[in-house]
């Protein structure tokens, strides 16, 4: 018999190191931030809702010159959301040269080769938990993708007067509004996916994400 095969439930597949934390967690920030200014561009300051405000507030202010402050401040918002999405390319190039350049057992790509290879070698006893971490896998692999194509089509709107890119500048913000979307919907199952294992099967879980993985110290015989 073949013992070299280890439990599908056991495959040491979660990477808590401290360059992997700093990543997760700055994303976590950034992502946060991008999408206030977003909240900010898109419900709280907007030209035809401040027109009106501004001069029920009793101030002399006229409708142009709402309009400009409108704008003005809608301008800063922007400036903001570009500033927290080069640092987010940052990120993803980080992201990137550690997929790259990491031990090759430990790269994202591996470990997930790695769950889907342990999932169709499981017993039916352990295909049910199995496939529960090969699911929680592939929506990591999924949000690596969203970021990539926020950061490509972030890219292309941010250099919209490159001649070469203007023809494909509407498609670029359209991709990048609906991929906004889905890292919503990712945080959101991703959040509720860490609460529901905290509790019930991976105790400690919130914790290893924040201060590592406690080291394996083996018991003196």
């Amino acid at each position: 018999m073949d013992t070299s095969i280890a439990p599908a439930v056991e495959v040491p597949v979660k990477d808590y190191r401290g360059p992997l934390r700093f990543w997760h967690w700055a994303n976590a920030l950034l992502i946060s931030l991008q999408l206030m200014t977003i909240l900010f561009q898109k419900v709280i300051v907007k030209a035809k809702t401040a027109v009106p405000e501004l001069q029920s507030s009793g101030k002399e202010v006229s409708v142009p010159q709402a309009r400009e402050l409108a704008h003005i401040i809608s301008e800063r918002i922007w400036a903001w959301h570009i500033y927290f999405g080069w640092t987010l390319v940052a990120l993803w190039v980080f992201r990137l040269g550690l997929q790259l350049t990491g031990p090759s057992n430990l790269r994202f790509s591996a470990r997930l080769m790695e769950i889907l290879r342990r999932y169709r070698l499981a017993p039916p006893a352990d295909k049910s938990k199995a496939g529960k971490i090969l699911f929680a896998k592939t929506t990591y692999a999924l949000f690596y993708l969203f970021i990539t194509i926020m950061v490509c089509t972030g890219l292309i709107l941010v250099f919209e007067d490159v001649s070469w890119l203007k023809g494909i500048h509407h498609t670029a913000e359209e991709i990048h509004n609906v991929t906004m979307y889905l890292i919503i919907g990712f945080i959101l199952i991703h959040v509720v996916g860490v609460v529901w294992a905290e509790s019930k099967e991976d105790h400690g879980l919130i914790s290893r994400m924040v201060g590592g993985e406690a080291p394996n110290i083996q018991p003196k015989a």
